[in-house]
């Protein structure tokens, strides 16, 4: 099977970073703006959350030790969703700009939440992420010999580029991430 792993965490120096050169986006200064908008109503621990203008909406709910009946994913899963979603639409985004076709991907991400301070009212401690770790398999068009190369400046431009995880790494939260270049 044609595989090409490439993993990085959020302590690369400088250095390290620069050696996955990048050119310029192609992105039309236009767009570099998007404004977002959500709006949330509901009871108890669970809420619908709609988007203005849009005819879809989602429900969040969140697990019994915080008072929920786990009804529907927590906002602690929807960033999780977030985070993998993102990573997607983003590579979507980048193979474009980079000339680089996609396939299928999979994505896993496992996230460890300590609870102190969010349910045991700690006055001590973060209530962030402690850690996350995203795999990534995609399938694109660049060969296997191309491992640090086209495909390493693809997922250094896709983390760069993508909000979410821009949010998880900014945030001080222990990220890791690795990706897996399959055959398309």
């Amino acid at each position: 099977m044609f595989r090409t792993r490439l993993t990085t965490l959020t302590g690369l120096t400088r250095a390290a970073a620069a050696t996955y050169a990048r050119p310029f986006s192609t992105t039309p200064s236009r767009l570099q703006l998007l404004p977002v908008q959500v709006t949330g109503t509901g009871t108890g621990t669970l809420q619908k959350v709609s988007v203005p203008g849009k005819a879809y909406s989602f429900t969040a709910d969140t697990y019994p030790v915080l008072g929920g009946a786990d009804s529907a994913p927590s906002p602690v899963v929807y960033s999780l969703a977030s985070l993998s979603a993102c990573n997607q639409v983003t590579g979507h985004v980048v193979a474009r700009d980079h000339g680089i076709k996609l396939g299928a991907w999979s994505v896993a991400v496992d996230a460890q939440l300590p609870t102190d301070v969010l349910v045991g009212g700690a006055e001590e401690g973060n209530p962030n992420w402690e850690s996350v770790r995203i795999r990534l398999r995609v399938q694109t068009d660049v060969e296997e010999g191309d491992r640090e190369g086209r495909f390493g400046r693809f997922v250094s431009e896709v983390e760069r580029r993508c909000p979410i995880t821009q949010l998880f790494k900014l945030s001080g939260v222990r990220y890791e991430s690795e990706w897996v270049n399959e055959k398309l």
